[in-house]
């Protein structure tokens, strides 16, 4: 078994309440988000690790270290420019382990152009992946066109964060128990791009909907909204700062939107945190698909809004409650979970299968794989 592992993310374990907020955030990659899928992969791979930002030393890696694990995000992006990692991974000279590689688009079915930089990094780690695994079939294609074919589809390691085999059941039983008395929605999390401008009359819309009910709204970036979670000063002219008050406030004072801001923004850079705290509420509803996976792996019926490639096919292949801008739009809060067809059982053996493939990538590459996961998907 390898044992010497550099794991390229933050490190999942580690605490945030002595650290300065743009300090917290660059670790966090620039977006807390992404602790859901690395605290995932750290959870399912045994051995001792290094947790790295893309700046490493690529000729310390080399000695010290066996083998890369890149948990990883929708770095098939046509804004995004992968050479600087591409540099740095092939000097180590090291095999490199992909899991949750994702392709960004408007829509699955249109095609993307990618940087120089980036098509290299996709050829980089075809070679140096036994496989790659992509979130869903619009990547694989995206990876197939660029002549990387050793690809399987395997959703989000975050997926696999509550290993209790019935998880999908005890959803739908939840879900069914709301739908025979919507009464009892009372308490909603909100998980949305809130720093988005064009997203901001579907968020207002959707604050009508949910403002008679107790509510928070999750902040995974940019870094003015993480401060502002955070309970610091903030500056008013600020253009993300602005769009929130206007977004949730309209027609407030300063000192009202302030304290609406204390009373409802919340951050975490701590996947047991957030869970815990994401156990409390009756559903989760929004855009960021890892709040709304988090919120869903602490067992809260969780309604994911698609709105581009990266969503839908995350949701599609993990088989997970989905909803629309306009479903949300057309009516009640409550209508979220009185048309839901979430079918739980369908949930299970859908996560057990894309385990499998998961596990199989681990094990092709000589990496410990926890206890837990390993029983978990006998």
């Amino acid at each position: 078994m390898l044992k010497n592992i550099a794991f390229i993310g933050a490190n999942p374990n580690s605490f945030s309440y002595n650290v300065n907020t743009p300090e917290a955030f660059a670790t966090a990659g620039n977006n807390t988000g992404n602790y859901a899928f690395w605290n995932a992969v750290d959870t399912h791979i045994g051995g001792e690790k290094v947790y790295l930002g893309w700046n490493f030393n690529p000729k310390e890696i080399k000695e010290k270290y066996d083998v890369i694990v890149l948990p990883s995000s929708n770095f098939l992006h046509p804004e995004r420019d992968m050479e600087v990692l591409s540099n740095k991974i092939e000097k180590t000279m090291l095999p490199v382990v992909v899991v949750g590689l994702g392709a960004q688009a408007p829509s699955e079915n249109e095609k993307i152009q990618l940087k120089r930089g980036t098509i290299r990094f996709a050829h980089l780690i075809g070679e140096r992946a036994k496989t790659i695994g992509v979130r869903g079939e619009y990547t694989a294609e995206v990876l197939s066109s660029l002549g990387v074919k050793n690809v399987e589809v395997i959703g989000c390691p975050s997926n696999l964060t509550n290993l209790d085999k019935d998880l999908g059941q005890k959803i739908e039983l939840r879900i069914d128990a709301l739908k025979s008395d919507s009464s009892k929605v009372k308490s909603i999390l909100i998980n949305v791009d809130a720093h988005r401008g064009k997203f901001k009359k579907h968020f207002q819309l959707l604050h009508e909907k949910i403002k008679d009910h107790h509510y928070d709204i999750v902040c995974q970036n940019p870094l003015e909204l993480i401060s502002l979670a955070r309970g610091e000063e903030f500056d008013i002219k600020n253009l993300h700062v602005k769009r929130q008050w206007e977004t949730w406030c309209p027609g407030m004072t300063e000192d009202e939107f302030a304290f609406f801001v204390r009373e409802k923004f919340v951050t975490f850079f701590n996947v047991n945190a957030w869970l815990e705290h994401a156990r409390r509420f009756d559903i989760s509803v929004g855009t960021r698909f890892h709040g709304n996976m988090l919120a869903f792996q602490s067992c809260v019926p969780s309604f994911f809004i698609t709105h581009d490639a990266r969503t839908s096919e995350l949701v599609h292949e993990m088989k997970l409650p989905t909803t629309s801008w306009e479903n949300i739009e057309n009516g009640k809060i409550e209508d979220l979970v009185r048309d839901s067809n979430f079918d739980g059982h369908s949930y299970n053996q859908n996560r057990i299968l894309k385990g499998n493939i998961y596990k199989k990538i681990l094990q092709s590459h000589n990496l410990p794989i926890n206890e837990k996961l390993f029983d978990f998907l006998k």
